[in-house]
């Protein structure tokens, strides 16, 4: 009988919570600053380029709800690969004002 009190929490889930970190525009655009850093380690041709600062959004369907526009320094072939960093990022922050 004590079985009836349980059910399953999984089924009842439609999506699964996700946890953004908060974080202002000068926090997230350091960490930004670190994997870009990170990247130039690895890849020369991204020496140079600087973090662009994060700027509100509005927000569509739960996504992110900040931006960038453009990156200084940004190298020739090299934007696809900084979007990718970005949309990580995104993923992972809120910003607050």
């Amino acid at each position: 009988m004590p079985d009836t009190f349980f059910t399953n929490i999984a089924a009842h889930t439609l999506h699964p919570v996700t946890l953004k970190k908060r974080a202002t525009a000068e926090a997230i655009q350091a960490d930004l600053q670190e994997r870009i850093d990170r990247l130039s380690a690895r890849d020369e041709k991204f020496r140079g380029c600087t973090a662009p600062r994060p700027h509100l959004t509005r927000v569509r369907n739960d996504g992110p709800n900040w931006t960038v526009h453009g990156f200084p320094g940004l190298p020739s072939g090299g934007f696809s690969t900084l979007v990718k960093l970005v949309d990580q990022a995104r993923l992972e922050y809120e910003l607050i004002a």
